[in-house]
């Protein structure tokens, strides 16, 4: 793994080479991250399609534990069976 050290004086080489040539660095940066998102937008594509091409209804959303263990307390009529977490507060 590369070491915060080494990020740094490659940044700052990167850095004092564009300066020298009229370059900023938040501009080439840029430019490299679109890059590399131009050269792999194949797995980007992929990973729609994928997502795109699933049944409807075959997805489940990510969930809590506790909207889980909610969910499997819910009644056949669709309302919960566990008391309101304002059930006992008087109105003031």
């Amino acid at each position: 793994m590369v070491s915060q050290r080494d990020v740094k004086q490659s940044k700052e080489l990167v850095q004092t080479l564009l300066s020298i040539q009229g370059g900023d660095y938040n501009d080439w940066l840029h430019a490299q991250h679109q890059s590399y998102i131009r050269e792999h937008q194949d797995v980007l594509i992929q990973s729609l399609l994928h997502y795109h091409d699933k049944p409807e209804g075959k997805t489940k959303k990510p969930s809590s534990e506790k909207e889980d263990s909610i969910q499997a307390k819910t009644d056949e009529t669709g309302e919960s069976s566990q008391p309101s977490p304002l059930q006992g507060v008087e109105n003031t």
